[in-house]
């Protein structure tokens, strides 16, 4: 989440005052010296973060800090189970927004007990705060069957990552690779684009399918272990390696079988690369089919390989489809529209 906290706040900096309370552990390096940072003490992840939650030292440093701040709006940027103390303690207060990532937990996320906590947790924070951001139309959708009013809910896209290239790589040419980037779940439908190989075996020669990102790939090994076709980095990508991973590919491929939205997609578009992506929750409102990408249809291993084989095919095409997404990105996903669009949020009854 520090890239997505930075760059908003970052946008919203340059003609507002802002704060940022985040965990120590925090990269601090990403935000710009117009935000203030706040640091607490916090768990590293929200396994922990539910089941230590009472702190009592560190949330009522917490709440002290927002009460002598006297903030106009608390934005939460994301699902966080603390966020509801700050909101029992607040409301009516301060106008308070959400930012919430995805309307319901991905399938196969977390176990059943933790799911429930975090379910109840968010609905909460959904049910309590002023006003909603999603990143897509399909999201509002979802949060109506959870009985949210939709009168609450702004869809603002989610920006870009464009920062990723000023990690340039000692060569800028292709390797004719079809990149998976990412955590290693499973309701990204790997095993579709494994499927998708096989076809595309039969066409094509030169190329490979690299799938970097942590995650537990076990279930897929027997089907990697002795294909040469897939170069597997499976571990944490760490910032500086990202732009050499999608500055050498041809395209970038999301096969998943579900999805709120994804940032990847604005990565593949920072440096010209063509999505191929599946056509759920609201990744077909980033991915323009035929213009900047191609959508298909999930777990439909034929399509799959049927639009990457189109673009290795066609190098005008996959260089022009690149083209049009990076466009895209500066003309509807740059942060200072967005932060534009967060104001007018803010500002909103």
């Amino acid at each position: 989440m520090v890239h997505y906290a930075s760059q908003i706040a970052n946008a919203l900096s340059f003609d507002n005052e802002v704060t940022v309370i985040a965990p120590t552990h925090i990269e601090q390096k990403y935000f710009n010296k117009n935000v203030n940072l706040k640091l607490i003490k916090a768990p590293h992840s929200l396994v922990k973060s539910i089941f230590q939650s009472f702190n009592f030292f560190e949330l009522r440093s917490l709440i002290n800090y927002i009460k002598d701040y006297k903030p106009d709006v608390i934005h939460f940027v994301n699902e966080h189970p603390w966020n509801n103390i700050i909101i029992f303690k607040f409301k009516g207060e301060h106008k308070m927004v959400l930012t919430c990532h995805d309307p319901n937990p991905h399938p196969g996320e977390r176990n059943s007990l933790i799911l429930k906590l975090f379910k109840l947790s968010t609905l909460c924070q959904l049910k309590k705060v002023d006003r909603i951001i999603v990143h897509g139309n399909n999201m509002v959708d979802e949060l109506k069957k959870q009985n949210i009013s939709s009168k609450k809910i702004d869809v603002i896209p989610h920006g870009d990552y464009q920062f990723f290239t000023n990690y340039s790589p000692s060569s800028s040419s292709t390797d004719n690779s079809i990149l998976f980037f990412g955590r290693i779940k499973l309701y990204k439908g790997i095993e579709y684009l494994i499927q998708a190989e096989l076809l595309i075996s039969q066409v094509l020669t030169d190329y490979k399918i690299v799938i970097a990102g942590e995650g537990d790939l076990s279930r897929y090994s027997k089907y990697l272990e002795h294909n040469k076709k897939f170069e597997i980095i499976n571990r944490y990508i760490e910032d500086s390696e990202v732009s050499y991973f999608f500055t050498k590919c041809k395209v970038v491929v999301l096969p998943y079988i579900e999805a709120s939205q994804s940032g990847i997609i604005p990565i593949a578009y920072a440096f010209k690369k063509p999505v191929v992506a599946t056509n759920v929750g609201s990744l077909p409102e980033v991915v323009e089919d035929g213009l900047t990408g191609y959508l298909v249809q999930p777990k439909n291993p034929n399509a799959l390989a049927e639009a990457i084989i189109k673009l290795f095919k066609d190098d005008n095409l996959s260089e022009r489809i690149g083209e049009n997404g990076y466009l895209k990105m500066k003309n509807e996903l740059a942060w200072n529209k967005i932060a534009d669009k967060t104001i007018e949020v803010y500002t909103k009854s």
